[in-house]
């Protein structure tokens, strides 16, 4: 997968917008969790740990996500790709909503 090619400017000199900068933190996540050596892919485990620190009131929130990471498989050898950690993460998203 590589490191996101995204910079805090882009060519024309503008700052990176506030969706830009959340699918940053999103992938410089992933990998920073997907620590044994294949940055490519998250164990369960790995993916329980970066919800635990980094998501703690969405977890809160949304009980589908822990039964989510259940299914998965083994904790320490299934593995999850990008793309399927984005679903998780946008299905768990949905669960919270912004009142106003």
């Amino acid at each position: 997968m590589g490191q996101c090619h995204c910079h805090k400017k882009r060519k024309d000199s503008q700052e990176l917008t506030d969706v830009e900068r959340a699918i940053e933190i999103v992938i410089n996540n992933f990998q920073r969790y997907a620590v044994k050596g294949r940055k490519e892919c998250l164990t369960p485990n790995e993916l329980r740990e970066l919800v635990v620190q980094q998501l703690p009131h969405l977890s809160q929130h949304v009980c589908s996500l822990d039964e989510k990471i259940e299914c998965l498989g083994d904790p320490d050898e299934a593995k999850l790709e990008f793309g399927e950690y984005w679903a998780i993460i946008g299905e768990a998203a949905k669960g919270c909503r912004v009142k106003k």
